[in-house]
């Protein structure tokens, strides 16, 4: 069960995701075909665990010694609660918009999410391609609406980079090179995978809440946390494919040729995400945030 601290984070972020979407996309669509986008708009946002916007909120809180309910009661309409609001909101569009993006057919071709059809399976073709523009554009459309523009410009460099050529795209590109030339996949090659996928947004979880806080020395001191924290992500996620179901998982398993198991074994890769799990709760310690150090132990313990 999940504490009641992860569950009203959890909560504060899907409130304000859906309050902020109905009032962009508004309750007045001129014929059928914009309502059921819209429908497909906020499906494609319901199911994440919004872990990234939750951890980035807690590091938030940390740096500045303050409970998320005290920022609410005590700082409600400021600029500092819309801020950290709207880039809460970036993340999850951005998270979304690269999962409906890797779902697609052409793509990892999956068809459950959260045990729920994945976007293009519940709805048309031309809605899922476009569901995945507007959440893109979205992500940076609302860090525009940060109040201080210097910090605006930052997060969006910061957001821009992660899901960029180099990062994101690289790794979309290479994901499907290596997927039919699997013989031609090395221990090395599948850990720049998930570089590139996974650890570039949790960096921009970590980093840019760092930045809004402008507690910029923390930045390099918790770098080593950020890097360890998404490769334990991703190797649970892999272990996940091999020792659950997809009806355990709510989720497509049997990725077999991008298993970190495939290279160094069950009881190795085990033996890695503890060593990894153990030394980001190291770092949590330092924070001392009992919250971020139960964040980590929940990647690492996770069974979705």
């Amino acid at each position: 069960m999940l504490p009641l601290w992860y569950n009203e984070y959890k909560s504060f972020i899907e409130k304000n995701i859906t309050n902020y979407l109905e009032e962009y996309l508004g309750n007045k669509q001129s014929n059928q075909w914009l309502v059921d986008f819209k429908e497909a708009i906020l499906y494609s946002m319901k199911w994440w665990k919004k872990i990234r916007s939750i951890l980035a909120l807690e590091f938030y809180l940390t740096l500045n010694n303050q409970s998320l309910d005290s920022l609410i009661k005590e700082q409600t309409n400021t600029w500092e609660l819309l801020n950290i609001t709207r880039y809460c909101l970036s993340l999850e569009f951005m998270h979304a918009y690269s999962l409906v993006h890797d779902d697609l057919p052409c793509m990892d071709n999956d068809i459950l999410r959260r045990g729920q059809p994945t976007t293009w399976k519940k709805f048309w073709e031309y809605q899922w391609v476009l569901v995945w523009d507007v959440l893109n554009s979205l992500s940076f459309e609302i860090i525009s609406e940060i109040t201080d523009p210097i910090l605006s410009v930052k997060l969006s460099n910061l957001l821009s980079r992660a899901v960029s050529f180099h990062w994101m795209i690289w790794w979309q590109v290479d994901d499907l090179y290596f997927e039919y030339n699997t013989d031609k996949l090395a221990m090395w090659d599948l850990i720049k995978l998930h570089n590139k996928k996974t650890w570039a947004l949790i960096k921009a979880s970590v980093q840019g809440w760092i930045l809004v806080s402008w507690k910029i020395s923390q930045i390099h001191k918790l770098s080593a946390f950020w890097e360890k924290l998404w490769l334990a992500f991703q190797i649970k996620d892999d272990l996940l494919d091999v020792e659950w179901t997809a009806e355990e998982t709510g989720k497509s398993v049997g990725w077999e040729q991008k298993w970190f198991v495939h290279f160094i074994g069950l009881s190795q890769t085990k033996a890695e995400l503890k060593k990894l799990i153990d030394e980001c709760l190291i770092s949590a310690q330092v924070l001392k945030s009992e919250h971020l150090r139960f964040l980590v132990w929940y990647i690492g313990n996770r069974i979705k």
